[in-house]
């Protein structure tokens, strides 16, 4: 049996060095110092956004059918996409309206592309 009463407790000193290390840089905080300033805030529509990427991203169906629109507006399919969406008797027009919407901006969804691809690589 080893005697631990002579064995320094050390995790309270490498949890405190392991978080004022990124910090430890001038004292200026976690990012190095630059010639220009950062921006430390978040705009409300930016937020909504990024949510929205998420919630895209993290269900299953509704990501697949988001990485199938970009496909399509990449490969110059949109409009074939449309119309089918445009004779499907099973959606609503208010569905119809918002998959119109979608699959016509083409920057977002290449943004959801994007932050699919980005996110798989984090989790």
């Amino acid at each position: 049996m080893h005697d631990t009463s002579v064995v320094p407790d050390l995790s309270p000193n490498i949890a405190q060095a392991a978080w004022t290390k990124p910090f430890a840089r001038n004292g200026a905080g976690p990012y190095p110092p630059g010639p220009r300033s950062r921006c430390t805030h978040v705009h409300g529509a930016w937020l909504q956004d990024l949510e929205s990427l998420e919630a895209i991203s993290q269900d299953d169906d509704t990501r697949r059918i988001f990485l199938r629109m970009a496909a399509m507006s990449h490969a110059g399919r949109t409009p074939r996409f449309l119309a089918e969406v445009a004779d499907d008797t099973e959606l609503d027009d208010a569905t119809k309206d918002h998959l119109t919407e979608l699959a016509q901006d083409s920057s977002f969804l290449f943004a959801v592309e994007e932050y699919v691809q980005r996110t798989r690589r984090i989790h």
